[in-house]
């Protein structure tokens, strides 16, 4: 599966729990999981949606590092988001472990996402002799 595909999955995956979530606590009248609501739909559908725009773009992004960008993604926004959904409700100091888990990954990937960004930049300012 190109990364590409894997981080447009990931977005859509996001933004389908993210608005289920939405309707629900609607339904519900009950807005205590806003905060996951907010950041289901940040961090999974928009962030992974422009990660994938970003690599489906640009051929020279490829390569272990950006394999290892969103893979940190993919693993962190759930974390995070999970964790804090069991932290509203009441979950205990495991929750709190992984909503930090989670928010290292998830910065952590934007780092490497930057870095992905910087290197792309210095190779096609190469490339062109500029």
């Amino acid at each position: 599966m190109r990364i590409w595909h894997f981080c447009f999955i990931m977005a859509a995956a996001a933004a389908l729990v993210g608005m289920s979530l939405g309707i629900f606590m609607g339904a519900n009248e009950d807005f205590t999981l806003a905060p996951v609501h907010a950041h289901l739909n940040l961090l999974g559908w928009v962030s992974m949606f422009l990660y994938g725009l970003y690599y489906r773009g640009g051929q020279h992004a490829l390569g272990r590092l950006a394999r290892l960008q969103v893979g940190i993604a993919a693993l962190g926004f759930p974390g995070m988001t999970g964790g804090l959904a069991i932290l509203l409700t009441g979950g205990g100091s495991v929750a709190y472990t992984l909503v930090m888990a989670g928010s290292i990954m998830t910065i952590s990937s934007m780092l490497l996402f930057m870095a992905v960004l910087v290197r792309d930049a210095f190779r096609s300012r190469r490339a062109i002799g500029a």
